[in-house]
């Protein structure tokens, strides 16, 4: 038959193992928490620089409606600047 397991078990650890047991944990802890922190910070500058793109994605749809509008009024213009030369050469008929 096999021997019952002993109830006097003692477990010894040294005091130098337990103190780089405890220095090692806290590095890891402390790493993970750090690198928790940097996320966190990038998400954030992350979220502030796509609402910066889209407030500058607005403006620039603005200036470009504004650009388009300029110049399809000058187009306008040369257009009825060129008709008028052309009538004024005889070429078109008014």
């Amino acid at each position: 038959m096999s021997k019952p397991i002993n109830d006097n078990f003692n477990l010894t650890i040294s005091v130098p193992f337990l103190a780089k047991i405890i220095v090692i944990t806290g590095l890891v802890v402390g790493g993970w928490y750090q690198a928790q922190m940097r996320f966190i910070s990038m998400e954030r500058a992350i979220s502030e620089l796509h609402a910066e793109v889209i407030v500058l994605n607005q403006k620039m749809s603005e200036m470009e409606r504004e650009h388009v509008q300029e110049l399809e009024s000058h187009n306008e213009i040369l257009e009825q600047e060129n008709k008028n030369l052309l009538q004024r050469l005889g070429i078109r008929k008014p």
